[in-house]
C-alpha cells in the first residue's frame, strides 16, 4: 500500500505542477507608468485570484512592445496576451492568421449587446471576434493646473483663440501656457484637437473615415495647422522626447497652466494624490466639448495549439471581460469601462464628463489613428507632426499639403 501511496501521491504533485504551469500567462503591454501600473496590476491580482499565475511583461511605449509581440510570435514562443489599440494594425494580424478567435466566450457573454457598435465592428475580422476590449478613452482632454488658473483669475481656455490672448500673461507670471512634449504621442494628441476643434468634427470625419484627400487639404486642416503652429512659442522649449508622464508632471507641480492628453493621464493624478476639482482640473480640449476622440485599449491572443494555453487565454479574457474588473481597472486607467452595462457611478467627475459626450452618438465618436489608419500611414502622419512642431520655419500651407499627399496615398 505504501509504494501505492507514493505513487498516487507522486501523480497529484505530477498533476498539480501541470495545473500550475498551464495557468501561467505572460501578458505583454506598455503601461509603465504610475496610473498604467496601478491598472494592470487589477487584472494581474483578478488573474491569480482565480488560481493563474500572471507573467508580466511590460515594454516602455508602444513600438516597443508592438516589436516585442511580434518578435515572440515568429519565434515560435507566443505570450499568452497583448495589449494593442484596437485598430487597423489589430486586424491585419487576424488577417494574417495569428490571432486565435473569441467566438465562444463572445457569443456566451453575449458581448454584442453590451459593448458599443464600433468596438463590435472593430474587434470582428471576417465574422470572427479576435480581442477584448476593456476601456474607452478619450484623447482629445485639457488638464490644467486649478492653481496656476485660480492664481492668475484666468478660466481655462474654451477655444484656442482664448487661449492665445491669455497665453502671454501666463507667461508673463512665470508659469509654462502649455505643457507639450515633442515627440509623436503628444503632437498627435494635439493634433486631434486642432483638427477636430477647428478644422471641425465634420471634416475630421472625412478625413478620418473616408479618407478624402481634398479635405485633408482643405482650409479647415490649414487652419489648424496653423493654430498648432501659433501655439508652439508658448511651449517648453525642452520637451523633446519628453515621456507624456514627465510633461504631465509640469502640471502636477503647478509649473504648467494645462496639457492636452488622453483621460489615461488621470491615473497618474490619482497616483500623485491628486483629486480633480481640486488640485487638477479637467475638460475636453478647447474647441473639443461635443467630441470624443476614441482611443480603445483591447487583448488581444496569439493562435496557441496546447489546451493548457487555450485554458489560460479563455480565463484571461472572461476576467477582463467582467463589468466589475473593468470598473475597477479604469478607476486607476482613466479611462470609460468598454462595457455599456458597466456602472460607472463610482467613477470621478470627468468620467462622467466623457460619458455625457459619449452618449451623444456617433456624430460625437471620432477615431483615433489606429482606428482610422495602418501603421505605416499613422506613422507617416506622426512623423510629419513631429517635424512640424519642431520646425518653426515650416509654414501651415506645406504641412496641409504633405497631410493631403499622405491621406490621397492612404485611400489608393
Amino acid at each position: 500500500m505504501t509504494g501505492y501511496r507514493m505513487l498516487f501521491f507522486a501523480a497529484l504533485a505530477m498533476l498539480a505542477a501541470h495545473r500550475a504551469a498551464a495557468q501561467d500567462a505572460q501578458v505583454m503591454h506598455w503601461w509603465t507608468s504610475g496610473g498604467e501600473s496601478r491598472a494592470v496590476a487589477v487584472f494581474a491580482k483578478e488573474y491569480e485570484k482565480h488560481g493563474g499565475k500572471w507573467i508580466d511583461g511590460a515594454s516602455v511605449g508602444p513600438q516597443a512592445e508592438h516589436a516585442a509581440v511580434l518578435n515572440a510570435i515568429a519565434g515560435g514562443n507566443p505570450p499568452a496576451a497583448f495589449q494593442w489599440n484596437i485598430g487597423v494594425a489589430v486586424r491585419q494580424l487576424a488577417e494574417q492568421g495569428l490571432l486565435a478567435n473569441l467566438d465562444d466566450l463572445a457569443k456566451a457573454g453575449d458581448w454584442s449587446r453590451h459593448l458599443p457598435p464600433l468596438l463590435v465592428k472593430n474587434i470582428t475580422v471576417d465574422g470572427h471576434v479576435i480581442a477584448v476590449p476593456v476601456n474607452l478613452h478619450g484623447a482629445n482632454w485639457m488638464f490644467y493646473s486649478t492653481k496656476v488658473f485660480s492664481d492668475l483669475n484666468v478660466a481655462p481656455p474654451k477655444t484656442w483663440d482664448e487661449f492665445l490672448s491669455e497665453a502671454d500673461k501666463i507667461k508673463a507670471a512665470g508659469y509654462l501656457p502649455i505643457a507639450m512634449g515633442d515627440n509623436a504621442q503628444q503632437t498627435g494628441w494635439l493634433f486631434y484637437t486642432m483638427l477636430a476643434g477647428v478644422g471641425g468634427k465634420e471634416v475630421y470625419q472625412k478625413v478620418f473615415v473616408d479618407h478624402d484627400a481634398a479635405a485633408a487639404g482643405s482650409e479647415n486642416v490649414r487652419h489648424a495647422f496653423e493654430t498648432m503652429g501659433r501655439i508652439r512659442q508658448y511651449a517648453d522649449a525642452g520637451g523633446a522626447n519628453q515621456k507624456w508622464n514627465d510633461t504631465l508632471a509640469l502640471v502636477e507641480t503647478n509649473k504648467a497652466a494645462f496639457m492636452i492628453a488622453g483621460d489615461w493621464a488621470k491615473g497618474d493624478f490619482s497616483a500623485a494624490g491628486m483629486t480633480p476639482g481640486k488640485e487638477y482640473g479637467c475638460a475636453l480640449a478647447p474647441g473639443t466639448q461635443d467630441a470624443y476622440v476614441m482611443t480603445v485599449d483591447v487583448f488581444a491572443f496569439p493562435k496557441v495549439k496546447k489546451p493548457d494555453q487555450v485554458a489560460a487565454q479563455h480565463k484571461l479574457a472572461e476576467l477582463m471581460m467582467d463589468p466589475a474588473v473593468q470598473v475597477e481597472f479604469n478607476k486607476f486607467k482613466g479611462s470609460l469601462p468598454a462595457r455599456l452595462d458597466a456602472d460607472v457611478g463610482s467613477l470621478d467627475e470627468c468620467a462622467q464628463i466623457g460619458q455625457k459626450v459619449m452618449a451623444g452618438g456617433d456624430a460625437n465618436q471620432l477615431p483615433n489613428f489606429a482606428l482610422a489608419f495602418g501603421p505605416d500611414t499613422q506613422g507617416q502622419i506622426e512623423d510629419l507632426l513631429v517635424h512640424y512642431w519642431s520646425t518653426p520655419g515650416m509654414s501651415a500651407a506645406e504641412a496641409t499639403k504633405e497631410f493631403s499627399t499622405i491621406i490621397t496615398n492612404a485611400a489608393s
